[in-house]
């Protein structure tokens, strides 16, 4: 990489890391192949003459694939083939233009691989009851991992609070059961941008992440937001109301990092030192729900305020400017 392109990288670490983040945290698999398969594919289709960068691919499917025990279940070829579909429809959403932008891209490509999957547990539901039953045992074992940890510290694991943790614990594995395709679908889009991101292209058609606070996307989702609700509410079977909360919770998710994007932008505004980073820090933290609900009213508002133009028109026509 190039002077040039490593100061671009530099300067472009927090929103890559928060990528990361999001893909590690969100992830209800392991997250290394969710990581590594897109950015090997991105290096063999992007950078072909670049032999470290080949070998660099070589090595990360190797880990990724050979690696498997020899009485692997369904779920590993599962969460391996979700990682090959959603990059390799990536890959050729990029080579043909189609959309343009890097989250669109995204979206498009989930959602293909959401389609497909969907439609090949509905022509064979054997495969469909294998892969649910595959992901809650996942879900299961990471909730066993967590009360192994609570109990390793009598401290916590006795009294009120450690049966206040059990129970959150328990709430969040069932949650995560029933929504567990939006979490995928959120987690495998950030790992796409932040390997796409990492891997880049060669030069001129290099793009640098943008700044965390000027995160957004495209108006119309809102709608999908809608139907999410719709499912909700009415009366139209166990499969439509999940549809309709995986929708909603992975629409609210993007709205809650539009919403902390557009806050994230007012701070940097207001913000005129270091001290004013850390009030404004420790603020955030103390008051979580309120910025949380406040990132979410003013995520969705944005759909027809568009907050930041409105803003950055107004410091600009402002007299004395």
């Amino acid at each position: 990489m190039t002077g040039a392109g490593t100061k671009r990288l530099g300067g472009s670490l927090a929103p890559l890391v928060c990528l990361v983040a999001v893909a590690v945290l969100l992830a209800p698999v392991r997250p290394f192949p969710l990581l590594a398969v897109p950015f090997a594919l991105f290096l063999v289709a992007f950078r072909p003459r670049d032999l470290f960068g080949l070998a660099t691919a070589a090595v990360l499917l190797a880990l990724v694939f050979w690696a498997g025990p020899l009485d692997a279940d369904s779920g590993w070829f599962m969460q391996r083939g979700w990682c090959l579909l959603a990059g390799g429809l990536f890959v050729a959403s990029t080579v043909l233009r189609r959309p343009r932008g890097l989250f669109d891209r995204g979206l498009g490509s989930v959602t293909v691989a959401t389609a497909a999957i969907t439609l090949a547990a509905i022509s064979r539901p054997a495969m469909g009851r294998a892969l649910d039953g595959w992901m809650e045992a996942q879900i299961r074992e990471a909730a066993t991992t967590a009360y192994a940890i609570l109990a390793a510290d009598p401290k916590s694991a006795s009294g009120s609070i450690g049966e206040s943790i059990r129970s959150a614990i328990e709430t969040w594995a069932v949650f995560q059961h029933d929504v567990y395709p939006a979490l995928l679908a959120l987690a495998t889009m950030a790992a796409l941008a932040a390997c796409w991101y990492f891997a880049g292209r060669n030069g001129e058609d290099y793009e640098t992440p943008p700044a965390v606070r000027d995160f957004g996307f495209r108006d119309e989702l809102v709608w999908v937001l809608v139907a999410g609700l719709m499912l909700l509410v009415l009366p139209l079977g166990g499969g439509a109301f999940r549809a309709g909360e995986n929708a909603t919770v992975f629409m609210v998710a993007l709205y809650l990092a539009r919403g902390g994007a557009i806050l994230a932008w007012i701070a940097a505004v207001a913000a005129t030192s270091a001290w004013s980073w850390v009030f404004l820090a420790v603020g955030a933290v103390l008051a979580y729900p309120f910025v949380f609900g406040a990132a979410l009213v003013i995520g969705i508002g944005d759909t027809w305020l568009h907050l930041r133009e409105r803003l950055a028109t107004r410091m600009v026509d402002r007299p004395g400017r």
